[in-house]
């Protein structure tokens, strides 16, 4: 069944009617199942205790169908080891693994947060967000790369957002289908004709059974970008469509004319033929770190990346003046009358003081002539 297909539980009901037994269970002595916290393809995982140092962890154990079969148990046993070894503040860490009762299981820290599927299921992120999500993924599947490792289930369900007393962090998870590309690989683990992977994040390379290599995880990353910026998967549908679409068709370029830089990273990571990818998450990361920085600097503000409204130019403010419009000549008609305001007072104050101060008799005959001279000329006929 597909993600798309899949019925919408809560998640502590779904993962308790899957396998209720492991809850109070005891894993080698050391570790107590307390709750469950989801599944994966591969496994249950479970809130657990290390009971010799009370500290809460994670706790995943292969499930039974993949556990009977020694294929997938060696898989399970592969990623303990290889997990063991990568230490990256964008990789979820592994911190023990063993076998209790012939159960395969994995203690890995325990996160805080949700899962990038969850959050997307709102909406579209933001740009500068996306963006930074995007940065941090693709540190963490770099460092993978330069181990010769390929992740091959990059996906949402796969990307968890912990919440730390400093913000958000990007973790990535399951590398249950993880393969070595070295010399030496288990090639009955890893054999060619064996499809593996999300339908919906399916490189065109795993649909048909090929080698899966760097670039397969490239592809993953441009379907999961566009997703975060479109609000969208790329590709819907039921499973055998979905899977003829990553053959066949292009992925859709994305809806603002704004987010073009982000869309030419997106294309190139998602073409059909391999080689024709960025050659690894380092390479993608290096051009999506480009496009950040340009719109960072084009809006001039700080970050990892620009908003869409920085990406938009922006409006020209209106020049301000007293020639401008019917507010200008407002203010020009204000200052006139106060300025008239202002001479009448003057004119007053004269006339009072050459009235009233000493030889204001004097003063008062002239005034009264000069008056009088001034209304005889305004009253005469012209």
């Amino acid at each position: 069944m597909s993600d798309a297909e899949r019925p919408e539980l809560p998640l502590a009901l779904a993962t308790t009617q899957l396998a209720p037994s492991f809850v109070g269970r005891s894993f080698e002595g050391r570790y107590r199942v307390e709750a469950p916290l989801g599944d994966g393809g591969m496994g249950y995982v479970y809130r657990a205790r290390h009971i010799a140092l009370d500290r809460p962890v994670a706790l995943k154990v292969l499930r039974k169908q993949h556990n009977e079969r020694w294929l997938s148990r060696k898989r399970f046993e592969r990623e303990a080891r290889a997990l063991g070894q990568l230490v990256h503040p964008s990789i979820v860490a592994v911190t023990d693994f063993g076998i209790d009762q012939d159960a395969p299981f994995l203690v890995m820290e325990l996160l805080n947060g949700q899962d990038l599927a969850r959050r997307l299921r709102a909406e579209a992120l933001p740009v500068s967000l996306a963006c930074r999500y995007a940065l941090e993924m693709l540190d963490g599947l770099a460092f993978v790369h330069e181990r010769g490792l390929v992740h091959r289930d990059i996906k949402p369900a796969n990307i968890f957002l912990e919440s730390t007393a400093l913000g958000e962090r990007v973790k990535l998870l399951d590398f249950g289908l993880a393969r070595l590309v070295t010399t030496n690989t288990d090639a009955a683990v890893t054999r060619a004709g064996e499809m593996l992977g999300t339908p919906l994040y399916m490189a065109p390379e795993q649909v048909t059974g090929e080698a899966a290599d760097a670039r397969t995880d490239v592809y993953a990353m441009g379907l999961v970008l566009f997703e975060m910026l479109a609000g969208k998967r790329a590709f819907e549908g039921s499973e055998m469509v979905v899977l003829h679409k990553h053959m066949t068709m292009p992925v859709p370029r994305l809806p603002s004319p704004a987010l073009a830089p982000f869309d030419a990273i997106i294309q190139r990571a998602t073409q059909k033929d391999p080689a024709q990818r960025f050659s690894d998450a380092r390479a993608m990361r290096d051009a999506l770190a480009s496009v950040a920085a340009a719109l960072t600097s084009a809006s001039g503000k700080p970050g990892a990346a620009a908003s869409v409204s920085a990406v938009r130019a922006p409006k020209p403010r209106a020049r301000r003046g007293p020639s401008h419009g019917a507010g200008g000549v407002m203010r020009v008609g204000a200052v006139l009358v106060s300025c008239v305001a202002l001479a009448g007072i003057l004119i007053a104050c004269s006339i009072i003081y050459l009235v009233e101060s000493p030889g204001g008799k004097e003063r008062r005959v002239l005034l009264q002539r000069v008056l009088s001279t001034a209304s005889d000329t305004i009253s005469a006929p012209r």
